[in-house]
Formats: structure tokens, sequence, C-alpha cells
């Protein structure tokens, strides 16, 4: 179980301010939304967490951790991955393959012995056993042995989170995961997000439109506007707050 503290975070591309002194915590087991209109920062803060940016100031840690002292390499290894708003997926791999390919950070073998596959065959049995694990989770051991190509754009939205659980995180961030997706899909996106936490001890960043889903699922919503922080707590009280209805509609509520 994992706590993220963020604390006086700031990002400047240029003469534009993308985060502004951004200020929050994630307590371990939660799912924490994270809410704004496009261009609040969101993404953003989403890509300083994974050290995709180096943010301009302030700090990020996880638990003890430093996260802005870690290479951008090694993050997954320490317990954080991410899904990203467009798939990137293997379309020829099967589903089992394309989730084991997100266990490389966590395995043992080292890139090269892998790569030669010199010695790795205990540790090969042991990711393909976790990754077959993973899809009965998500409802996708019937296409475990099918390749990715072609499938529902819903179903490989869940391939995608179980390739990211592979890493076996700590901190799971899900950016905009039901983009695409129709009722029915989120509804079942729904479902699983709240299964993973429960499941695999796992705490969950979410960045999401779907405002319906966010109010549902979240223990705790935080809601950005301009890269500041506009308010923050239960969804009830985040949804009635004046500034994010205005943030939203334009006028104040």
């Amino acid at each position: 179980m994992t706590t993220l503290v963020v604390d006086d975070l700031s990002m400047r591309f240029g003469g534009i301010t993308a985060l502004d002194g951004l200020t929050m915590r994630i307590e371990s087991g939660q799912i924490c939304g994270l809410i704004g209109p496009n261009g609040a920062g969101k993404t953003t803060l989403f890509n300083c967490v994974s050290r995709i940016y180096q943010p301009t100031s302030g700090s990020i840690r996880l638990d003890d951790l430093d996260l802005l002292s870690m290479p951008a390499h090694g993050i997954a290894a320490k317990g954080v991955a991410r899904t990203f708003q467009n798939l990137g997926l293997f379309p020829s791999l099967t589903f089992l393959e394309n989730t084991m390919a997100g266990s490389y950070p966590r395995g043992r073998s080292g890139f090269v012995r892998s790569l030669l596959r010199w010695g790795t065959g205990s540790e090969e049995t042991r990711l393909r056993a976790r990754a077959y694990r993973l899809l009965q989770l998500l409802d996708l051991e019937h296409l475990a042995f099918q390749p990715a190509a072609d499938q529902p754009f819903g179903t490989l939205k869940r391939l995608e989170l179980a390739r990211a659980l592979a890493a076996e995180p700590r901190l799971l961030l899900l950016d905009e995961p039901a983009g695409g997706l129709t009722h029915g899909e989120v509804d079942e996106l729904a479902d699983t997000v709240r299964r993973v936490r429960d499941t695999l001890d796992v705490t969950v960043l979410l960045v999401e439109h779907h405002m319906p889903m966010v109010m549902g699922i979240s223990d705790h919503v935080v809601a950005m506007n301009f890269g500041r922080k506009i308010a923050e707590g239960r969804p009830d009280e985040v949804r009635r707050d004046p500034e994010v209805v205005a943030a939203y509609l334009g006028t104040s509520a």
C-alpha cells in the first residue's frame, strides 16, 4: 500500500505555466480521480510523476522514495506504472505475450540474458503464470493465446491495463482509460478498476473526463484548472464546489 505526496509542484514550458504550485496527497489504497478541463495540467502531472518531464520546482514522493531523484527508466522497477491515452500494444503478439512484456522491469535475468535466453526458463515460467493470472482478473483469459490485432478497442484497453499491472506497481496511473469506450464498456471498466485496487492492493491515480465514472469509483477527487488545484475532497463535495462548476460551465454555481 502506497502514499503519493506532491508538494508545491510547478512545470513551465517557456512562458507557459502548466503546473502552478500543485500540492496533493493520495493515501494508500485510494482511487483518486484527477479532473479538470482540457489544458488544466492533468497529463503534465502524470508525466512528472512517471518521469517523462522534469518539473521546474517542487517534489514528488512515493512513501519514502524521492521520485524526482530517479531516472525515467528506473520508475517502473520502483513501483510506478501507467497507461496512456493512445494504445501502444504489439498487434502481432498474443494477449499473454503483450502482458508479459510489462513484466520486464521486475525480471531478474537482465536484458542480455533474456535476449539470448540464457538460464531464463524458470523466470519465464513464473512471469507467464503471473501474466495469465492478470488476464483472468481482467476477464481476458479466453484470449490469452490470440493476437492483439483486430480486437475490439475496449478489449485492448483492458489488455493495456494488464500489461501495466504486470510490472507489479504500487502506484497505478490511468490516463483517460474510458476514452473511446461505449457506455457499457465504461461501466465494465469502472468495475475492473475497483477489482484491481481491491485484489492487488494498488493505489490508483485516475485522469478521466467521464464524470459519472470518476465520481462513482473515486475515494478522493482533486480538481485542477490552469495548472492549479481548485478543489479536493470526497466526490460529492467536489462536484458541488462553485469553482469546479465555474471551471466546467463558465459560471458560478
